[in-house]
């Protein structure tokens, strides 16, 4: 069951996919899409202001700085009810309903303080694929995967059209991907077709294409197995090649990662993923 979807919002990108496709999984699901706006505290940045600065400069500095992060608030808030109201979805100030409908909140502070906190109690979380240089939907995407516990939805900038009709299921036999299959059967069970495809071997110890298969089935769920020879390209690439040659409008993968230095970095594959997916992407950690 989806009912609860969190789209982490930054400021100054002008692309409303995310957005759009919040709002046309809250009407497939019936479900509650909550816009979250963080801005950034101004007093975050007076210890960095350097010596020199009287006490009124810095005042009139964390002045400009309140003014553009409302202003980022304000108008984040503008696109999100435009979109919600060209879906006809209403924005409402709280409360529950079995209908589609959307709540918008801003919060003060870092990213890393409130997005995977907030995402945990949410079915799904939804965000925009991030750029080389677009550093704040980056940490937005690596606390939605690392500290959320919850599955996310990666929508490429620019994409139209629905969701979920043709899935393909990335699987190598360990515990992320099966995750993410398991949060991902909301949209299994409604897609037209679904497409499991392995590249290359896996260690014999790891379910393999026909246990998924016979997984799914006991869902009601009939995968297509599709197992393709090593690739030369990196196994990302070969995904999302083969994504393309079956049209696939939603691609499920685990979100694979390795430590460095007390912190968690995406994995080869999904680095490729994430980078260079022209599709949207569910992934769980």
């Amino acid at each position: 069951m989806l009912k609860s979807i969190i789209l982490p919002m930054t400021p100054g990108s002008p692309d409303n996919s995310s957005i759009a496709a919040a709002a046309d999984l809250a009407k497939v699901f019936q479900a509650c899409v909550t816009g979250l706006f963080v801005r950034s505290d101004p007093r975050s940045a007076v210890p960095f202001m350097g010596e020199g600065l009287t006490a009124d400069m810095i005042q009139q500095l964390c002045d400009t700085a309140e003014r553009q992060g409302l202003a980022q608030a304000e108008e984040g808030h503008d696109r999100f009810t435009c979109i919600m109201a060209e879906k006809t979805i209403p924005v409402i100030d709280e409360g529950g309903g079995d209908d589609a409908r959307a709540h918008w909140s801003v919060m003060v502070g870092a990213i890393t303080d409130h997005v995977g906190r907030r995402a945990r109690v949410a079915d799904l979380a939804v965000c925009q694929q991030p750029g080389d240089d677009d550093g704040d939907a980056r940490d937005i995407l690596h606390e939605l995967l690392f500290r959320s516990g919850r599955a996310l939805l990666m929508v490429p900038k620019g994409m139209t059209g629905a969701i979920g009709r043709r899935v393909m299921i990335a699987w190598n036999g360990r515990a992320e991907g099966a995750r993410a299959i398991a949060n991902a059967m909301p949209f299994l069970k409604r897609a037209d077709s679904v497409h499991l495809v392995q590249i290359g071997d896996i260690d014999a110890e790891r379910p393999c294409l026909e246990d998924l298969a016979a997984y799914l089935a006991e869902h009601g769920v009939t995968g297509r197995i599709d197992r393709r020879p090593d690739d030369p390209r990196d196994v990302g690439s070969a995904l999302l090649a083969v994504a393309g040659e079956i049209d696939a409008d939603l691609m499920v993968i685990g979100a694979y990662s390795h430590a460095r230095w007390r912190e968690m970095v995406l994995g080869g594959v999904t680095r490729s993923i994430v980078a260079d997916a022209g599709i949207p992407v569910f992934m769980s950690h």
